[in-house]
Order: C-alpha cells, then sequence, then structure tokens
C-alpha cells in the first residue's frame, strides 16, 4: 500500500488569493466508518440469535446501517454529482474505486453507500448498464467494491508485534495509569451487578453491547435489567473514551517511557500507513495532472477513491491532523457513518492544495475543517505539501512490515 515518494517539488508560494473561484476540484479521497451494526458478543439479555440482520450474527450491519450509508451515499451524489459537476451521473468505472476492509459490516456498508451515490435511475442503460430483462430492477446497476486484505493496523485492529510492545509500556504512563483505575472502578461495579464474581477487572464487553443493543432492544434492557438507566449507559461509555483514543496515540499528557515517545509511537503504527497512502495518492494525482507521461492508466482518470473502514481507523487518522476534537461521540470514536473526506485542487499556477471535509455521525453534513488541521497554518486551502510534512511525522521507516514486526 506504501509507495515510493516521488520526487517532485511544488511552490508553496501562491499569487491568487484563497477563494474557490480560483480552485478546480481534480481528486476525492474519503475514509468512512461502517454503519450502525450488530453487537460483537453475548450480554444479558441480548444473545447472538437476537441479531437477525444483514444475515444474522455478531457484528453485521442492520437495517439502520444500510440506511445510514446510502444517506452518506447520497450525500456524495449531491455534492460531487449534482453541486460541483464533478462525477458522471451513472457509475463510470475508470472515475471511481471502492476499497474495504475485509469484513461484512463494511463491505455491505460499502454498497450500501454505493446505492445512495449511483441509486437506480434513468442515467442507467438497459441492455448497456443492466441487463434487459424484466425481472431486473429497472435502472439498477451494480457498483464492485474490492476487499483489501492488508494486514495492517489502518485495516483492522492491530496485533503486529511492535504495537503489543507498546502496550506492554503502558502501565508506567500516569495518564493510562489514571484512566485504567476508572474502568477497573466500572469493571467492578456492572459485573457486581450482573452478578459476576469472576475476573471482575477485565469485564467490558457491557460497553460495546449497550451501545449497539440500545438502538434495537432499549426496552428489553429497561425490562430485564433493574439497574439499567441512562446515567449508567453514558457512563459506560464517556469512562472508556480516553483509554479508546489513547489507543490510536492521543495522549493529553507527555507520554514517554525510556525516551521512547509512545503516544508518536502509536500514531506511526495506528494512522502511518493510511493517512501516508492517501498523501502519497494525492500527490501521485498531482503529479499526473502537470505531467500526464507520468501518469498510470489507472490513476488519470480516477477521481473518487473510497475506503470502507472502523470507527478505530478514522479516528486514528484524525489525530496527526490536529482534528481529534472534532469527534462529538460519548464514547470517543466518530459515529456510525462518519467520514472525512480529502478534495484535492489545483490553482492556475499549477499548485496543488487540500481540503478537508469531517462528518461526525449519521444525521450530521459535512464540516469543512481545514482551517483546524494542525500543520495547515489556518489557510482555507491547505498546501498539498504541508500535508505531506504531516503525513511524513508518522511515516512508518523504512517501511510498516519492518515497523510493525511483521517481517
Amino acid at each position: 500500500m506504501l509507495r515510493i515518494l516521488l520526487i517532485f517539488t511544488l511552490s508553496i508560494v501562491s499569487v491568487y488569493p484563497q477563494t474557490s473561484s480560483n480552485y478546480t476540484l481534480e481528486f476525492v479521497q474519503t475514509v468512512w466508518r461502517h454503519g450502525d451494526r450488530a453487537a460483537r458478543g453475548d450480554l444479558f439479555p441480548i444473545f447472538e440469535a437476537n441479531w437477525t440482520f444483514g444475515g444474522g450474527g455478531f457484528g453485521e450491519l442492520t437495517p439502520l446501517g444500510m440506511s445510514q450509508m446510502k444517506n452518506l451515499g447520497k450525500l456524495f451524489r449531491n455534492l460531487y454529482v449534482g453541486d460541483n459537476k464533478f462525477l458522471s451521473p451513472k457509475y463510470v468505472a475508470k472515475e471511481i474505486y471502492i476499497q474495504s476492509t475485509d469484513m461484512s459490516r463494511t463491505i455491505i456498508s460499502a454498497l450500501s453507500l454505493l446505492y445512495g451515490m449511483f441509486p437506480p435511475g434513468n442515467w442507467n442503460i438497459q441492455g448497456v448498464d443492466y441487463p434487459n430483462e424484466v425481472d431486473w430492477q429497472q435502472g439498477f446497476t451494480f457498483v464492485p467494491v474490492h476487499v483489501d486484505t492488508s494486514e495492517i493496523c489502518a485495516e483492522q485492529q492491530c496485533g503486529c508485534s511492535r504495537f503489543n510492545e507498546i502496550r506492554n509500556q503502558w502501565p508506567k504512563i500516569p495518564e493510562v495509569q489514571t484512566e485504567s483505575v476508572k474502568m477497573i472502578a466500572l469493571n467492578r461495579k456492572v459485573a457486581a451487578l450482573f452478578n459476576i464474581t469472576k475476573d471482575q477487572d477485565n469485564f467490558n464487553i457491557y460497553s460495546d453491547a449497550w451501545k449497539a443493543q440500545r438502538m434495537w432492544f432499549n426496552d428489553t434492557l429497561y425490562k430485564e435489567l433493574p439497574f439499567y438507566n441512562e446515567s449508567l449507559y453514558q457512563e459506560s461509555q464517556t469512562t472508556f473514551k480516553a483509554f479508546k483514543q489513547l489507543v490510536d496515540g492521543y495522549f493529553t499528557t507527555p507520554a514517554v517511557v525510556n525516551g521512547v515517545d509512545i503516544a508518536h509511537e502509536a500514531s506511526v503504527i495506528q494512522a502511518g500507513p493510511l493517512l501516508n497512502e492517501l498523501y502519497q495518492r494525492a500527490r501521485d494525482k498531482a503529479e499526473c495532472l502537470m505531467n500526464s507521461e507520468n501518469c498510470t492508466s489507472v490513476l488519470k482518470p480516477l477521481k473518487f477513491f473510497g475506503y470502507s473502514s472502523h470507527d478505530i481507523v478514522l479516528f486514528a487518522i484524525l489525530v496527526p491532523l490536529g482534528l481529534q476534537d472534532q469527534v462529538q461521540t460519548l464514547d470517543g470514536w466518530p459515529d456510525t457513518a462518519g467520514s472525512l473526506t480529502l478534495e484535492l485542487y489545483s490553482n492556475p499556477s499549477n499548485e496543488f492544495f487540500v481540503k478537508f471535509l469531517y462528518r461526525d455521525n449519521s444525521l450530521a453534513e459535512f464540516s469543512d475543517v481545514t482551517e483546524k488541521v494542525a500543520g495547515c497554518n489556518g489557510a482555507k486551502f491547505c498546501a498539498l505539501e504541508d500535508f505531506g510534512k504531516i503525513a511524513e511525522k508518522i511515516k512508518p521507516l523504512p517501511d510498516y512490515p519492518t515497523v510493525s514486526g511483521l517481517l
């Protein structure tokens, strides 16, 4: 996924004022979190048999999740097909590429998003875009989703040896010690409420389970759990917020152990591969636009690259951008159907810039957060090379397999 950094220089001084009329949208990349899902494990009174959505079972996308992703797709369509006339009204293979982690909920999230982005309509031609058959939904055509099986932390919860080494140093960090005391106290409290006496310190499934269960079985929770209430639910989310964010390298106090910056190391592993991939692809596209001879046949016509992923991944890339405070959820990670979109622009001087659009949850609109990105100097359009400097700080060197210990 990581490619060799191409050597090529762009001027950072523009003679054009930063107004949208002087900029041309050239390329879009976006990373989103999947939609609403089932819980990932049993917790009384809801068990795996209760989760019949999306084929049934733990972690599967629910109908609500499908709807959330369809609506995100509609937002992309309104922006890039409607407002900007950037993408074609119907699916054009060379314009769009969608990639997903190898999990059912992210794959179906991507398919649901594409249904909203390229819905059935008379822009699709029978016999050309879909079969000329009476039992085929009129105007509907498939859009492919490519599965990413790379074993890097940008794709899934990291299990690499280097990350485990970092986690082993956590008990030495005061911030971790403080948050661990809070979590263990709550684990013991909730375990006692469930009449669990063994290993109370590690009983933490309730935080994720309740978040999923309350969406579909809230009445059952109140009926079957005499102790359950809104206050306890919120405590279950906020207590784990800091710990979740620590996983992605967001510490509010220095986290140096034996001369090693644990926060930086975590960010290199959790966000470094993906953020550098996003930057490199934007850089390659810019070079492609300046000199078509340097273009691959795939990159030259490509306009939209989407990545269907997870909350832990989305938050990880927000941290080095200084955008972690944009997350408004109780548990500290972006909500279902949240997204971060990177738009590449050019100006008449052949300089290139990036805009960052963030969406925190399934009911939100896109918010332009470019001026808040650390390292972009408060600019409305962030210079591409400034984005490159941000990515470079957490780039795994010499490469991810070596840093992570996967070799």
